[in-house]
């Protein structure tokens, strides 16, 4: 009996330590998210779908190190944990087994990544926010330079993010789905803007969102 048992206590010990599946999370990934993509065979492509599910159409592919790329909502179907992100014409969802955290550069002590684009419609606009900065634009203003001259948290909650832009007002930047209501692009953040001159404020709204890489068809 003993040989028995001692081969049953090995069959068990190799069970327990085997290792995760390949794109296991040790840490689970949660919306606004920026990832780059792991466990893709340098010949092979992470495949982005029409919906969060593995027999869904195939509406673009990653190459294997993409990044970053940005997650705009994460949904948990079954086992599977999946990430919503911009395509070339809209959205897709990548299983998030195959992707990692990112390391993405912050605006200073922000949660908001360098580079990140703001746009808002009716009128158009748009703000690219980088690390000490606001490029602003509109049909009037090309590529105007704020800069960023305040950067804090709401008191006592962690949203909205403000951004002081001297000389031009405020960006106040708010994790969540948005969308820009002209095309079916995911964005991560929501933004509200208020902007000043001799004439007064202007309150303007749209969405935010950290520009996607390349992606094949």
């Amino acid at each position: 009996m003993r040989p028995f048992a001692f081969a049953s206590l090995v069959i068990v010990v190799a069970v327990c330590a085997a290792p995760h599946p390949a794109g296991a999370q040790d840490r689970l990934i949660e919306a606004p998210a920026w990832v780059e993509v792991v466990n893709v065979a340098s010949d092979d492509v992470l495949n982005v779908r029409a919906e969060p599910d593995a027999g869904s159409e195939i509406v673009g592919t990653l190459a294997p190190g993409a990044g970053p790329v940005e997650i705009a909502l994460t949904r948990q179907i079954g086992e599977a944990r999946w990430g919503l992100v911009a395509t070339q014409e809209g959205s897709g969802w990548i299983n998030l087994a195959y992707a990692s955290p990112a390391d993405v550069a912050m605006i200073g002590d922000s949660p908001v990544p360098d580079g990140t684009i703001c746009a808002g419609t009716e009128p158009f606009w748009s703000l690219e926010l980088s690390d000490g900065a606001g490029i602003y634009s509109d049909f009037e203003i090309e590529r105007e330079t704020y800069e960023i001259s305040e950067s804090e948290s709401a008191r006592s909650r962690p949203w909205p993010w403000m951004f002081g832009l001297r000389g031009s007002g405020l960006a106040l930047l708010t994790p969540e789905l948005c969308s820009d209501g002209m095309s079916d692009l995911p964005y991560a953040w929501s933004i509200l803007m208020i902007r000043h001159d001799e004439s007064g404020h202007a309150l303007y709204e749209g969405c935010c969102r950290l520009p996607a890489p390349e992606m094949g068809e």
